[in-house]
């Protein structure tokens, strides 16, 4: 009896007994791309909530935001690992140890599930991994990632369609992915026939390979999701979906993926699949701050009160997206002598507001209807494209939800259309439906984001920007409110040079010695690649007639070879015969010759070829002639390599092959050669999307540099020649995200690894932004504070800055001083180039787009040049410029403008020994700057070098002085003698320079002369240590063995070299260090971050087993 009672119980026990549920470990990745894209907190956090609320009894999601968690312990338990992320080199699974974890957890059968770019390991990591746990994931140069409208009208048979229903949906749907070999335990879950539109863009990691072409021609369904179940019976779950933010909206889109958690988590998906609801409110929580929040749809927001000033209006709408649909807008016009339809952003700062009036209509006191269409308005201006009278913005058929309009307005937000009412008409009201246009609704890059306010008034409404500041007419697009729209530097103007239709979407601009502005102007650009079949096009703009604004437009040459073209430089000549343009464009810089003069090319050739990022803002960009004669420029992250004109590899001076393969130089670099492309240097690599380089007279070399997107560390650099600057790690190639030992506290310092040993500081951090053109004001008509200094463009922040520099140390410190700013008027102000003209004054480039980044263009109707003088200057005046004579030429080389430089620069050297008279009497100019362009023409004389050299080293300017190295190093020449002459020098700058002038040398003189240079380091001075770095690469151990004849090791600086060092001969230091009772225990993770770069040896195993015994 007793037996049975147990037994009773026993089975009553299991039978009522619940099901614990299911633990899914739900992370969340860090900030990425615009508004409403790659949201992955917001993302994650709605699936969470959704399974809490709806399936609570069969998943316990555990919610880790920003990346891999920082405490591995959460996955203790876990059933099921779900990853909504960046992927590539960015993926928080391919961090640290982070795929080994995984794999342990795997093996025990845990579920492995990867939305969207979290589908993408790399190549050489975590791909095999990811094959083997869900089954398959995105391979670049295999798979591509195009945006196309999917339809998934046949859902197979499985749990994981339980309750879906065929869907269609517009996202950026990765297919053709690396699947496990023969799709063994692969079952497609949602698959369609990819367009073949989705081809349209060139071969690349992403965008297309011979592969995929073949399959989409075929005809082949493509997989974009699919489960996936391992022999251990592990389950997996790819999902290529989750661009567009706003998808998680549709709940067929959501149930897919709500259904594969549960299922990848061994839990029983309901018969219906897991229920949900979302509201509005609960779509827009949780998003990432990227500038201008979104607001929930179903609120119309704080209305007219916040986004007007003057006159309220009569009535406006909810915010539009595509969710809400149409809506109609009615009021009571009795009386109105006006009215002003307008549109305004719904509050993301997106394109692809394509909006349109329906079938507006005018309606009497009798009840008679009239078509406002049948008026005539009396202005109009839209953000992008036309106002268009039964037409889209764009000019194709009006198309609202999918449905045909019979007659309506088509516009684009911020939009303002006007009328004059007929006098004396009897009109009592206004109606009209009010929608989203399919042309921008439908665009994959971002008409999920879509989202507008539609406005009527009865009089001249005022707009508040929603950047902030004063009140700014909704109509302000045009060129003739440009300048209003700015905020000038006190002592400065801004008088608008150029506009539309002169002149489009300038990207890059040259001003050649006749003050002509040589503009590369672009259409075809990503998604618009095809919009201008000709080609995109080489402008000259020239100022006829002196009052500051151009009158006159030549096409220097138009072609698809130069197709969104990043770089435009000019060598003229004096009687323009024989004029070379170089333009930057895809995969190739091309010298346009124009031999005759006439401002047409008449040949063409490659100077450099193989170059990756063809329409990629971080491809390859603009060449500049510099003081010493030969030509400098960069590349960004996605150029890769170089290769010379027949695509053969090209060696560098240092004897390396030009490629990002970490040997030794990755991710954007920057470079010198001579004018032929010969004797190639790379000058500083490891940035991300250096966009533009430029040079000062002393040689010295500016430049900014881009953060990854989001991250407030945009920084702007001096680059000390042969660096290594710090985006990825030296040691592993890994992104700044990855842990590592003495991580940096703060994210912008984080993000260029500034704690490792051999990494160049900044200059600068000026925040977010995307940074642009830059120059080197070498002029005197500007205000004194801007002399000498760099001023640069950030289209992000809408602004124009300058950065005055100040010497600190071997290096230099700066502040921001604003030159233009449209932050708080225009945010379309995207300026993108800046370049000094003949008379000193700017002429700055203004893109002029809704937007930047995620290479989108929302704008390609429009374009500016604005010209900056002193305020009061008066026209567009050129000096009286003669290259004929030597006393011409020596006015002609102090020029401010570059283009006159080089022609002087050119006449001068070939002149030679007949100019050495009139370039030594400028060694003598009161401008230093002066003096040494100078310097470097006279050591361009045969035999005058060494007196070249000579006189550099005792000018009274320290820049003067460190020059006399870089001249001796341009000409090869022993620079050890000048070395021992200057190695005494008081200036921290002229000592740097002997550093990077020892960089390899081989003389018998070179270890005690570093050794001596080492000893005057301060501890203080990160620049002098990180040139003393530089100088000892490849002769570690001779040059530290020498040092150690005269080091004491108990002073900062001492220490400091020690942590620099990189041989072998230094681990048994850094060990004494570590151990040191005085050493702050603060800072001992600094010296144990140096042991990282020690190559494994003896001496680091003896250095690390000390360290470990002395923590014992």
């Amino acid at each position: 009896m007793k037996k049975l009672l147990l037994l009773l119980l026993t089975l009553t026990l299991a039978l009522g007994a619940v099901a614990k549920p299911k633990k899914v470990v739900m992370i969340a990745g860090r900030q990425s791309h615009g508004p409403l894209s790659h949201e992955h907190k917001a993302g994650i956090m709605l699936l969470a909530k959704c399974l809490k609320d709806s399936a609570g009894e069969l998943v316990a999601p555990t919610v880790v935001l920003n990346g891999w968690p920082q405490d591995n312990s959460v996955f203790e338990g876990a059933d099921a690992v779900v990853i909504y992320s960046d992927g590539g080199g960015r993926h928080p699974a391919l961090g640290g140890n982070n795929l080994e974890l995984l794999g342990k957890l795997m093996a025990k059968g845990a579920g492995f599930l990867t939305i969207h770019y979290a589908v993408e390991p790399t190549t050489n990591k975590g791909n095999r991994e990811f094959i083997s746990w869900q089954g398959g994931c995105f391979e670049t140069h295999w798979s591509v990632n195009p945006h196309w409208v999917a339809n998934f009208d046949k859902l197979p048979k499985h749990p994981i369609t339980n309750g879906v229903k065929p869907f269609k949906a517009n996202d950026e749907w990765y297919f053709h992915m690396r699947f496990a070999p023969d799709m063994k335990g692969v079952t497609p879950i949602l698959s369609d026939v990819a367009p073949k539109e989705t081809m349209r863009r060139g071969n690349g990691a992403h965008s297309g390979n011979p592969h995929v072409r073949k399959s989409v021609a075929a005809g082949e369904t493509q997989h974009v999701a699919w489960a996936f179940e391992r022999p251990n019976g592990g389950r997996g779950f790819g999902f290529t979906g989750g661009h567009n933010h706003l998808n998680w909206g549709n709940d067929d889109f959501r149930k897919t993926v709500l259904n594969a958690i549960v299922w990848v988590a061994q839990a029983e998906v309901p018969a219906n699949g897991v229920p949900s609801k979302l509201t509005e409110e609960d779509l827009y929580a949780n998003l990432d701050n990227k500038g201008r929040r979104p607001r929930p749809t179903s609120n119309p927001g704080p209305g007219a009160s916040s986004q007007f000033t003057g006159p309220k209006p009569v009535a406006q709408s909810k915010v539009i997206t595509r969710i809400t649909g149409p809506a109609k807008l009615e009021a009571d016009i009795k009386g109105a002598k006006e009215l002003h339809l307008v549109v305004t952003d719904g509050g993301n700062g997106y394109a692809c507001d394509w909006a349109d009036w329906v079938e507006p209509t005018l309606i009497d006191e009798a009840g008679n209807p009239t078509k406002l269409t049948s008026l005539k308005w009396k202005g109009a201006s839209s953000g992008f494209g036309a106002v268009q009278l039964n037409r889209n913005c764009d000019g194709g058929p009006l198309r609202v939800a999918g449905k045909s309009v019979a007659h309506g307005i088509g516009t684009h937000a911020n939009s303002l259309v006007s009328y004059v009412l007929p006098q004396g008409h009897k009109f009592v009201k206004f109606s009209s439906q009010v929608g989203l246009d399919n042309g921008g609704a439908d665009q994959g890059n971002c008409g999920a984001a879509a989202s507008v306010q539609f406005h009527l008034f009865t009089q001249q409404p005022k707009f508040i920007n929603a950047a902030g500041g004063g009140a700014q007419a909704v109509s302000t697009r045009a060129p003739g409110d440009a300048v209003a729209n700015l905020d000038v530097h006190e002592k400065l103007q801004a008088e608008l040079f150029a506009a539309e239709p002169m002149m489009l979407s300038p990207s890059n601009i040259d001003i050649d010695h006749r003050g002509r502005v040589w503009v590369c102007e672009i259409i075809n650009y990503r998604g618009h690649r095809n919009k201008r079949p000709e080609g995109d096009r080489i402008l000259i703009l020239e100022d006829t007639d002196g009052d500051g604004k151009a009158d006159k437009k030549k096409v220097f040459y138009q072609g698809r070879d130069i197709d969104s073209p990043h770089g435009v430089c000019v060598l003229g000549t004096v009687d323009g015969k024989n004029t070379r343009v170089i333009v930057s464009a895809g995969d190739k810089v091309q010298v346009f010759t124009d031999v005759d003069g006439d401002d047409k090319p008449d040949k063409k050739e490659v100077l450099f070829s193989g170059i990756a990022g063809s329409q990629h803002d971080h491809g390859i960009h603009t060449f500049l002639f510099g003081p010493d004669g030969r030509l400098y420029f960069n590349f960004g992250n996605t150029g890769r390599q170089l290769l010379d004109k027949d695509g053969k590899p090209i060696i560098d001076r240092a004897g390396n092959e030009v490629n990002d393969r970490r040997q030794p130089y990755q991710q954007g670099m920057v470079f010198r050669c001579n004018l032929d492309g010969s004797d190639l240097e790379t000058l500083g690599w490891n940035f991300r999307n250096n966009w533009m380089v430029t040079v000062d007279s002393f040689g010295t070399i500016w430049q900014s540099d881009n953060d990854d997107d989001g991250n407030r560390a945009v920084r702007i650099n001096y680059v000390m020649e042969f660096g290594n600057y710090g985006f990825r790690s030296e040691l592993t190639g890994a992104g700044w995200r990855a842990n590592r030992t003495n991580i940096e506290k703060t994210v912008p310092e984080r993000h260029w690894h500034l704690n490792d040993p051999g990494v160049i500081p900044n200059l600068i951090l000026t925040g977010a932004g995307s940074p642009t053109g830059i120059c080197v004001y070498e002029g005197n008509l500007l205000p004194k504070e801007f002399f000498g200094q760099v001023i640069h463009c950030d289209a992000g922040p809408s602004i124009v800055r300058a950065y005055p520099v100040k010497p600190s140390g071997a290096g230099y410190t700066a502040t921001i001083l604003n030159v233009l700013d449209g932050a708080k008027k225009d945010r379309w102000f995207r300026p993108s180039d800046v370049q000094v003209a003949p008379d000193g004054s700017l002429i700055v480039a203004d893109w002029y787009d809704p937007g930047v980044g995620g290479h989108r263009m929302g704008d390609l109707d429009r374009g500016r040049l604005f010209r900056v003088t002193p305020k009061g200057h008066k026209g567009y005046k050129l000096p009286k410029i003669d290259f004929t004579t030597i006393d011409g030429l020596i006015a002609a080389i102090q020029n401010p403008n570059n283009s006159v430089r080089h022609i002087a620069w050119t006449e001068l050297n070939k002149r030679q020994a007949a100019a050495r008279d009139g370039l030594n009497s400028l060694t003598r100019n009161r401008n230093s700057r002066v003096r040494a362009r100078a310097l470097w023409l006279l050591s361009h004389i045969k035999g005058n070098e060494q007196a070249a050299i000579d006189r550099a080293g005792k000018d009274a300017d320290e820049n003067v002085r460190g020059m006399a190295l870089r001249i001796a190093r341009q000409h090869k020449l022993d620079v050890i003698p000048i070395i021992k002459s200057l190695s005494n020098d008081k200036s921290p700058v002229v000592r740097r320079e002997c550093l990077i002038a020892l960089r390899h040398n081989q003389s018998k003189d070179a270890p005690a002369l570093w050794a001596k240079l080492a000893n005057m380091h301060d501890g203080k001075d990160r620049w002098y240590l990180e040139a003393l770095g530089l100088a000892a690469d490849k002769q570690e151990n001779k040059f530290f063995d020498e040092w150690m004849k005269t080091a004491k090791l108990d002073t900062a600086g001492a220490r400091d070299v020690v942590w620099r060092n990189r041989g072998t001969h230094g681990a048994k230091y850094l060990a004494d260090i570590i151990l040191d009772k005085r050493t702050p225990k603060a800072d001992k993770p600094r010296y144990m971050r140096a042991l990282d770069f020690i190559p494994k040896s003896k001496e680091k195993d003896d250095a690390l087993a000390r360290i470990a015994l002395g923590a014992l």
